[in-house]
């Protein structure tokens, strides 16, 4: 499906400029946003929930110290599953709630709408009736957006993990609209970090890492993350499993933890959503090492012990970035990368890593922060994966 997915192996360097922007905008947002507030308003607040089959909406009021050019503004937040996956979407609600109690604007979210056909009536909806920004959390809307995107064009339509090189690859003839603005996620860092932190705990010499559809940036976070555990550990074998399209199928994802298990793997890791739901369960009752992606899990659930860490995003700093754009009217054709180097993508680990190993990883990743450690990928691996030049992985380790 992606034979031209080579096109946009230059996304990394083409948005070298737009990373370093972002970490002057979020500055810049930082101090005017920070000021003394000059006027006390009141914000009333729509959250909408789903239930099973209908919508509820719960209208709360809330203070809001200090009126800015983003106080009016109302944004509806889209997500695949819900922010109990304590993952991809708790990682987005926790930002975009972040965000609207620092400004107070207006704020529906809308839970398990898995894919673009689902979420279109929603998203057409919430248009028409005036919301200045809708975000969709995740490359699965992307189509959608761009093609009902031109029918509102006062309205940002925010698209995290996409890319606009992309949308003729999903969708042959598909045009790309100006008024959707892509957040491209970058998960090799993080996932060669957490893979070269597998290598190291391996007792058995066989790891495993379960994620949910194949696409590009899940695609990077899995290469790099074997690349990873083979530098730790040359002898270590990595299985693979991908839940074919499913971010949302925890019962699969736990299943294929299982299986590895039982084949003797001792550490599998999980690469977000839902799957992270059914990894980590997984993991509590058989006892192997695991880690997880967007949401900080070492501090939402501390208890877990065998938790190498999590590759945290906090999506609040390209979206920060995103809604400053669209209030001065530079927002058309938006397009953003989330980096370790742009402060957006960090790790958190878990309490019980060993130190040596802890202090390892921690070296890795500041030689990251520094750039004299960089990750580059051969994309012709991600339709031909079994060319030799792909195996071990389709990764390259810059710097070592």
């Amino acid at each position: 499906m992606l034979r031209n997915r080579r096109k946009t192996t230059g996304i990394t360097q083409a948005t070298a400029v737009l990373v370093a922007l972002v970490i002057i905008f979020a500055g810049i947002a930082a101090w005017g946003w920070a000021r003394p507030a000059q006027v006390v308003t009141e914000t009333v607040v729509s959250t909408v929930t789903q239930t099973a089959g209908a919508t509820v909406t719960v209208t709360e009021t809330k203070t809001v110290a200090g009126k800015t050019p983003f106080s009016d503004l109302k944004v509806l937040l889209i997500l695949p599953i819900d922010e109990k996956d304590n993952s991809w979407n708790r990682a987005a609600y926790d930002a975009v709630k972040r965000l609207q109690e620092q400004f107070g604007f207006e704020l529906a979210i809308e839970r398990n709408l898995f894919d673009g056909t689902k979420a279109e009536p929603y998203a057409v909806d919430y248009a028409k009736r005036g919301y200045n920004i809708i975000i969709g959390q995740g490359i699965q809307y992307m189509v959608m957006f761009h093609k009902i995107a031109p029918q509102f064009p006062d309205t940002m339509f925010i698209c995290v993990d996409c890319h606009p090189a992309l949308v003729g690859v999903f969708e042959p003839g598909a045009q790309v609209a100006e008024n959707v603005y892509n957040i491209w996620m970058t998960l090799g860092e993080g996932g060669f970090l957490m893979g070269y932190i597998a290598g190291k705990l391996t007792e058995s010499n066989l790891v495993g890492i379960v994620g949910g559809g194949r696409v590009p940036s899940i695609w990077e976070g899995h290469e790099a993350f074997k690349a990873g555990v083979k530098l730790a550990n040359p002898d270590a074998e990595v299985r693979e499993a991908y839940m074919a399209l499913s971010w949302a199928d925890v019962a699969g994802a736990k299943k294929a933890a299982e299986t590895m298990f039982a084949e003797g793997a001792d550490v599998i890791a999980s690469s977000g959503d839902g799957i992270d739901v059914g990894v980590v369960e997984a993991s509590l009752e058989k006892g192997f090492w695991t880690s997880t992606v967007y949401a900080d899990l070492p501090k939402i659930r501390p208890e877990i012990e065998k938790l190498m860490g999590s590759i945290v995003f906090r999506w609040d700093i390209p979206l920060a970035a995103a809604f400053m754009d669209y209030v001065r009217g530079t927002w058309k054709n938006g397009l953003l990368t989330a980096t370790m180097a742009a402060g957006i993508v960090t790790i958190s680990l878990g309490k019980n890593l060993p130190e040596d190993v802890r202090q390892e990883v921690l070296d890795l990743y500041n030689k990251i922060l520094q750039g004299t450690v960089k990750i580059t990928f051969d994309y012709s691996c991600f339709d031909n994966p079994d060319q030799d030049k792909c195996k071990p992985s389709a990764a390259r380790i810059e710097g070592l």
